[in-house]
């Protein structure tokens, strides 16, 4: 039986996706003719299909869209992207997280002092997409510490390191150490976004105290899915959900043993998703368990993780 539902300190929209939302909120409500937004706004399926039924429509290419205008996505996309829509005729609304133009920012200043970027993400998330763009061939994207070790030594070459916003912080820890290791004289630029961090952090705090963690957020999202995975590895029991829908009965039978139920949600989560599943699992608890949020962590000092390293 459900004792207790603990939602996590920080969970659900970040900055980035709330300005996205709201730029393609305000765009396909003052836009004359046709909008339609490039890829996903963000990477959660109610929020995308939310705008589908207000009749906002999404390509996959800009090349797809004939004329109108369109929203760039919070994830960011590549400049000549955005170069070739407008020379099609297009209205072009740039949505990108300001977090991830600070990306761009820093790739092209150090590319500009003839450095090598080497780049820590999934080859094939959005946001990479946009950030190889940038300076596509001064930059090796790079998802392992292995395919990290493959590279050359580049004694004599200018390196910086940057790394996904949504990266996992522990892992970019090991890929900084590893980096270092190889080549003594590389720059490093922390580009993980504060949100990012906070979620993170709190889960880590959070697992140890609870029998099981439910993360809500979409298969697409990274950031959602890195929440259950420190979830399964801390507390043995991290699932992630895209809705009340996916929470399954069985997993809180008698014999699971889960009276300590964790509630987070990715930085993509609109937070009508995370009350619902709350109130699927005060459903399941008989309407008897207590409903807490985890407590705020006592801010001393900047770790290195919230300064920019270089």
């Amino acid at each position: 039986m459900i004792e207790k539902i603990t939602l996590a300190r920080h969970y659900g929209f970040c900055m980035g996706v709330k300005r996205a939302i709201t730029i393609a909120e305000d765009t396909s409500r003052d836009s004359a003719g046709d909008v339609n937004i490039l890829n996903e706004i963000v990477h959660n399926e109610a929020v995308v299909e939310r705008f589908r039924r207000q009749g906002v429509g999404q390509v996959f290419s800009h090349s797809d869209a004939s004329a109108g205008t369109l929203i760039i996505s919070a994830h960011g996309v590549a400049p000549n992207v955005i170069t070739e829509a407008k020379d099609r005729g297009l209205n072009v609304v740039d949505a990108t997280c300001p977090l991830v133009t600070r990306i761009y920012d820093i790739v092209q200043k150090v590319v500009a002092h003839d450095y090598y970027v080497i780049h820590f993400g999934d080859p094939n998330h959005d946001e990479t997409a946009g950030v190889v763009g940038h300076a596509p061939d001064r930059i090796t994207v790079v998802a392992s510490i292995d395919e990290l070790i493959t590279l050359p030594e580049w004694t004599s070459r200018k390196l910086g390191l940057t790394c996904q916003t949504t990266a996992s912080l522990e892992e970019f820890v090991r890929f900084q150490q590893a980096a270092r290791e190889k080549w003594p004289h590389i720059e490093i630029f922390d580009t993980i976004c504060n949100a990012t961090n906070q979620r993170q952090t709190a889960i880590m705090d959070l697992a140890p105290h609870v029998d099981m963690i439910l993360v809500v957020g979409s298969k697409t999202s990274a950031n959602s899915r890195r929440l259950a995975s420190i979830s399964e590895a801390i507390c043995g029991k991290g699932h992630l959900i895209s809705s009340a829908k996916d929470i399954d009965e069985r997993w809180f039978a008698p014999d699971q043993n889960v009276p300590r139920v964790g509630v987070t949600a990715g930085a993509s989560t609109p937070d009508f998703l995370v009350e619902e599943v709350v109130q699927r699992l005060m459903e399941l608890s008989g309407g008897k368990a207590e409903v807490t949020q985890q407590e705020k962590r006592e801010r001393t000092k900047k770790t290195a993780r919230e300064l920019e390293c270089h």
